[in-house]
């Protein structure tokens, strides 16, 4: 039954993909026709990617229309854009440019998007049957928290991070140890490149090999292959995307010198000694714990700032101003509380499920519901510290969720009472859709929930949307090539649609600008003018209804854009038409 499942999985796979693939192309249109994607960093990255096309070096991912001259430094890997960059090259003789970054932005992300339920449902396939398999790739399909990173336009690094965690989570049920342990050093080592924000998730991968070797007698040899591989791919792909080598200055939000000396410590105790240490656990685990203090120590001493954080050494202003503003970022507790319930769904129904199929559970498998337990606990917990990552937890319970449909259908098939068969009917779409239960029932219980959910419907919501719109924003094209100040959000998209430079996004490398943005909206018109006249700004752009120009009129009431909001224009800025739907314009004098 397993091996005609694993045959049939790839081709029920295509089909719901298929499907699901053009649903999202459809509802997606408005972000694929205009190429604006979903977000700033969207946005930022096609521009990325057409000065990498047109010219700028790999190895320098700056971006010269931040905080011109200069240039705004960005931590983004060039790995990322070598797929879309493909697309491109090859589509652009048949359909031009335009249309070529529309088919670029479509496919990549609908493509790991398949790799994802794929895989997912290979993992539940080997757990539950051929049943758990197809619901596994059902259910990641609809989960929004991992559609909304795998849509199309969904052109950032969030889509290829949860390829990297579905493959690291896939080969944990591999049986031949040494490729597995290639492939998910691998995956992690290209996790860790594109995003250091998966450092936690990669520490409680190795986390659970080290346990399983040290503690429970597992081989080494998975542990060693991964821990050894992670190690050679770390290595090539610093040297080989970034310049300088190991005296390049270390950072706290992307690999640097520190982590490859920390990897290289720790690597150089694992890998011998899970090969040479089969027998004894003190001196395994004193070995694990010699690679982990190694390594622990060597950051530090390397780079004593990243223990506070990737951002402990942030300007105050502009973590006061727009880092803890950022609600992705910020704990559970900060969200709305019926998106960040509808969005938990999935990993608290597997938690459940799990807790329900443990005494059930075969003496075989055992270890890998074990192994899912801590990573699917660790990673909901991680979520709720860290709301960004809700969507790797959410991958880590699909395929409990899985087993757990798949066991209330075996029930289903031999249940003769028509009223107990609607019940599990009714449970496994539950199961199969948590989240968008929740989101549904939620304001029908609950005045607040009510109330939030008609939040994005309110007038100034709306304002704010039609303002940052791309239609609207693309009229400052008509500019002449302008330096402009404009809020964080709308920076992206004026470099997308327009020849323009801005002063600053919302892209934490370019610190520099951001604290002159502030500061030019916040200081009284005088001090704003002294900055302006040094930047060379020629504009300054604004958005009434938008979330950071309402700030500035709440807390800075002499500052600039306090002032400009009032309609007090001093006499260095001369008022310009409105542009789109609301966009304010002043032309410094």
């Amino acid at each position: 039954m397993q091996k005609s499942g694993r045959e049939a999985l790839p081709k029920l796979a295509l089909f719901i993909w298929l499907g699901i693939a053009a649903i999202l192309t459809y509802s997606s249109w408005s972000s694929i026709s205009t190429r604006s994607g979903w977000d700033p960093d969207d946005q930022l990255r096609l521009v990325q990617l057409r000065d990498f096309l047109g010219g700028q070096s790999w190895f320098d991912t700056t971006q010269y229309r931040l905080y011109a001259p200069e240039g705004g430094p960005m931590h983004w890997s060039r790995l990322i854009e070598i797929p879309l960059a493909l697309i491109v090259i090859l589509a652009t003789p048949l359909f031009g440019p335009a249309v070529a970054e529309m088919i670029a932005g479509t496919l990549i992300p609908l493509l790991c998007y398949g790799l994802v339920a794929y895989m997912l449902g290979r993992i539940a396939l080997r757990l539950g049957g051929p049943v758990a398999g197809a619901a596994a790739v059902v259910m990641t399909m609809v989960s929004p928290a991992i559609s909304m990173q795998l849509r199309p336009m969904r052109i950032d690094h969030h889509g290829w991070q949860l390829v990297c965690a579905a493959l690291a989570l896939w080969t944990l049920f591999w049986p031949v140890a040494r490729k597995a342990g290639i492939c998910m050093g691998l995956a992690l080592a290209v996790w860790l490149h594109i995003s250091l924000e998966g450092a936690p998730v990669t520490a409680a991968f190795f986390g659970l090999l080290g346990w399983r070797w040290a503690i429970w007698g597992e081989s080494g040899t998975r542990l060693g292959y991964t821990v050894g591989t992670f190690l050679i791919a770390s290595l090539a792909l610093f040297f080989g995307t970034q310049l300088g080598g190991l005296s390049a200055p270390n950072y706290c939000d992307t690999i640097s010198p520190a982590h490859i000396f920390a990897i290289v410590a720790a690597g150089a105790i694992i890998v011998p000694a899970s090969f040479a240490l089969p027998s004894n656990k003190w001196l395994r685990l004193a070995a694990l714990g010699a690679a982990g203090t190694a390594a622990l120590a060597i950051l530090l001493w390397q780079a004593p700032m990243c223990a506070k954080g990737a951002f402990s050494t942030m300007d105050p202003v502009v973590r006061d101003y727009w880092y803890v503003r950022v609600n992705e970022g910020m704990p559970v507790w900060h969200q709305k509380w019926t998106i960040a319930l509808s969005l938990l769904g999935v990993p608290i129904a597997g938690a459940v499920t799990l807790l329900f199929l443990g005494p059930s559970v075969e003496a075989d498998k055992k270890s890998d519901y074990a192994g899912l337990a801590v990573l699917l606990v660790y990673a909901a917990l991680l979520a709720l510290l860290v709301f960004r990552t809700i969507s790797v937890s959410t991958l880590i319970a699909v395929p409990l969720l899985s087993v757990g449909i798949a066991s209330l259908f075996g029930r289903y098939r031999t249940e003769e009472k028509a009223v107990r068969r609607l019940v599990l009917v009714a449970l496994m779409i539950l199961m199969l859709m948590p989240g968008a239960f929740i989101s549904q029932a939620a304001p029908l219980f609950s005045q607040n929930a009510a109330a939030e959910a008609s939040t994005d419907q309110q007038p100034t919501a709306l304002a704010a949307k039609h303002c940052e719109s791309v239609e609207s924003v693309s009229t400052l094209a008509g500019l002449k090539k302008a330096n402009i100040v404009a809020p964080f959000d709308i920076g992206p998209l004026i470099l997308l649609t327009t020849p323009h430079s801005v002063m600053a996004s919302s892209h934490h490398r370019n610190e520099k600008g951001m604290r002159a943005h502030i500061d030019i909206y916040r200081l009284p018109p005088a001090q704003s003018h002294i900055i302006v006249k040094r930047r060379k700004v020629t504009h300054i752009v604004g958005c009434t209804d938008e979330a950071e120009m309402q700030g500035y009129v709440k807390r800075d009431l002499e500052g600039l854009w306090a002032q400009l909001a009032k309609g007090n224009t001093p006499d260095w800025l001369e008022a310009m038409p409105d542009m789109g739907e609301g966009l304010k314009v002043w032309r410094v004098r």
